[in-house]
């Protein structure tokens, strides 16, 4: 695995965290504050950590393949 790579999902992580929590927080409220987790809550919250993960991640890649083709 390329050092690239590497830092590239480190700061995905990151963000996926950040994000991802945010939505959870916003879109799950009641689930978290009843601490009631069906099965698809459980995915949605997944979904919100997901989602953003693999945007930041093909965004960061994207211009890393675009910088090394210059």
């Amino acid at each position: 695995m390329s050092e690239a790579f590497k830092d590239c999902c480190k700061k995905s992580v990151k963000v996926a965290l950040v994000v991802g929590t945010i939505l959870s927080l916003i879109n799950q409220t009641n689930a978290i504050l009843h601490l009631s987790f069906t099965g698809e809550v459980l995915v949605r919250v997944a979904m919100n950590y997901l989602v953003p993960f693999s945007v930041s991640t093909y965004s960061r890649m994207a211009i890393i393949r675009e910088q090394n083709a210059a």
